[in-house]
């Protein structure tokens, strides 16, 4: 439904299907080409695009997020849309540390952070979200370590209604 491109400096350009915000350009128009997103967004370092929203992490670890909210996969405490990339949180909201990597699902996000962790929210539909329950979750929430032998996570991948994370020792789960 859309795509997402980082160029040099931080710049990321989106295009393709914008409802919903999904593109970020604070409209719901199509783009047919990569057109560059203007405003708070700045030094991003890695971006993804769900099913119908998008992220990105910043060189200082911050998670921008923007597009459909309605299961609250945009981790804003609420089920708004947005049509242009908001702070998820601070780093408090992610325990104390910065945004590594994350990864967009169909209607759920994972983050995992610099010291380890696995954070998601959104839909947790069949469990994607992995806190052993399949609720919906409106802000970041820690997946308890033990699920993972208390081994530090160092990416994580969100499909449309499943979850995997990467160990630094390289197991999967």
């Amino acid at each position: 439904w859309h795509s997402i491109a980082l160029g040099e400096e931080g710049r990321v350009w989106t295009w393709g299907c914008g409802r919903k915000g999904r593109l970020g350009h604070n409209d719901q128009g199509n783009r047919l080409v990569p057109t560059l997103l203007c405003g708070a967004l700045v030094g991003a370092v890695m971006v993804a695009a769900g099913g119908f929203h998008t992220v990105a992490v910043t060189s200082q670890g911050e998670l921008w997020a923007w597009g459909t909210g309605e299961e609250g996969q945009l981790g804003l405490g609420d089920t708004s849309n947005r049509l242009v990339p908001a702070r998820v949180g601070t780093q408090a909201a992610f325990g104390g540390s910065q945004v590594l990597t994350a990864s967009c699902g169909g209607a759920h996000t994972l983050a995992a952070t610099r010291d380890g962790s696995l954070f998601s929210w959104g839909r947790g539909f069949h469990g994607a979200c992995g806190h052993n329950d399949s609720n919906n979750r409106l802000v970041p929430s820690r997946i308890d370590a033990q699920h993972f032998h208390n081994a530090k996570i160092v990416s994580a991948a969100a499909g449309q209604v499943h979850s995997a994370a990467v160990t630094e020792e390289g197991a999967l789960y």
